[in-house]
C-alpha cells in the first residue's frame, strides 16, 4: 500500500472531485450506476470505481497515474566560507502616505 494515495472517498470528497452535489453521488449509487460500499449511515467509494463511473458519463481522465519511483534524497550543499558582513548603520524608515 502506498502512503499519500488515497483509496476511498466519501460522498462530500467524491461530489468534490466531480465538481458536482453530493445528492448527485448519491443518486448515482442508487441507479446503481455508481458502486459504493455502505459504512453505517454513509457511502464510500472506491477510487476505481469513481474514475469508472466519471469515464463512463464523458468524462477523461478523473487522477493523475503515479508512477512508484526510487526516490534519492538530494546530497547536502557544501558549506561555502562568506566574509562577515560589515554592520550598517540606522536606515531611515519611510512611511507610507
Amino acid at each position: 500500500m502506498s502512503i499519500g494515495i488515497k483509496h476511498t472517498y466519501t460522498l462530500g470528497e467524491a461530489a468534490e472531485l466531480l465538481s458536482c452535489h453530493k445528492e448527485t453521488i448519491r443518486r448515482a449509487i442508487k441507479d446503481g450506476n455508481l458502486q459504493a460500499a455502505k459504512l453505517g449511515r454513509g457511502y464510500r467509494v472506491s477510487r476505481v470505481d469513481l474514475e469508472a463511473f466519471w469515464q463512463a458519463q464523458g468524462g477523461g481522465v478523473l487522477f493523475e497515474k503515479v508512477e512508484q519511483q526510487a526516490v534519492e534524497p538530494e546530497p547536502e550543499p557544501e558549506l561555502v566560507e562568506t566574509k562577515p558582513k560589515k554592520p550598517r548603520g540606522p536606515e531611515q524608515l519611510t512611511l507610507p502616505t
